[in-house]
């Protein structure tokens, strides 16, 4: 049996900045705070909480600590609310959703409805609606857009979105429009993950999908290879199951944007072991087949 890994797996440009951040602000304040998880994996939260940053769900829960903001972003109110008090800011805040959300607002300012492709439900999403002015249209696929004519349209998606779905959104909208004008906020990062967990569930008999069951893009890494092939989505190496394994020679193995590198290694080394591949075992993910860091 062989154990391969999709190019560029685990943590992206915006996690790694976001846990640097934090890390550093907890050296010189033990009374620091994240509003909201600073990523979507439990198990980075958990490890960040034991040295020191804990993560609060509400303003109210502040108290007037020092605040760093998730990698998501928060809306514009929170921000503003945060600065009416006087609370001192330290924002994390992906450098790609927070140029979305200047992108939202240039839009809505410029007389467009702006259309977003995302969940309305992820906080990056919530954030992002609150930069335009009046009405936004949210839609989590093509085939969620009501069939209407919409004038001036502006349209972005949520960073961790697939291509895909964003250029079929865009087939549908153009007949529709009077006048389209997309933005592509989609980060390169999501890109490259994408198209190497495609290629590598291509030629893999099982794909695992390592990350936090509440990360967007984790879960599209993983709607992405169930189109191929058999494929578990798991948060840790405690939930490999050996049975899976029975008659597959090539595992495909690939990593959500928020997935630290330790939990990574440990998955890696659990299915090695699961076919008594102990010699396979690694120290670091840069070791794994096929693992190739992000420039």
């Amino acid at each position: 049996m062989s154990v391969k890994i999709a190019r560029y797996s685990g943590f992206c440009f915006g996690v790694k900045r976001a846990i640097k951040i934090a890390l550093e602000a907890s050296k010189t304040n033990l009374e620091i705070v994240t509003l909201g998880p600073i990523i979507h994996n439990p198990q980075m939260v958990a490890k960040l909480e034991q040295e020191g940053v804990k993560h609060v769900n509400s303003i109210e829960e502040l108290k007037g600590r020092p605040t760093i903001i998730r990698s998501h972003g928060v809306g514009r109110d929170i921000m503003e609310n945060l600065r009416r008090q006087n609370v001192e800011i330290i924002d994390a805040t992906c450098p790609y959703v927070s140029k979305t959300q200047d992108v939202a607002r240039e839009l809505s300012e410029d007389g467009y409805r702006v259309i977003i492709l995302g969940d309305k439900d992820h906080p990056e999403v919530t954030a992002l609606r609150s930069y335009v002015r009046g009405d936004v249209i949210i839609v989590n696929n093509a085939e969620e857009l009501k069939s209407d004519e919409f004038g001036r349209v502006g349209l972005i998606a949520q960073t961790t979105k697939s291509s895909k779905d964003f250029k079929e959104l865009i087939e549908v909208l153009t007949p529709l429009c009077s006048e389209l004008k997309v933005v592509n906020t989609i980060c390169n990062a999501t890109g490259v993950r994408q198209n190497a967990t495609l290629r590598l569930a291509r030629e893999s008999d099982l794909m695992i999908v390592v990350g936090g069951r509440n990360s967007s893009n984790t879960k599209m890494l993983a709607k992405i290879s169930e189109n191929f092939v058999e494929t578990y989505h798991i948060e840790t190496a405690g939930e490999i199951n050996a049975k899976w394994f029975k008659n597959k020679e090539n595992i495909g193995l690939t990593a959500g944007a928020s997935t630290p590198d330790w939990i990574i290694v440990e998955v890696y080394n659990k299915i090695n072991e699961c076919k008594g591949n102990v010699e396979s075992r690694v120290n670091r993910v840069e070791d794994i087949p096929g693992f190739k860091e992000e420039k």
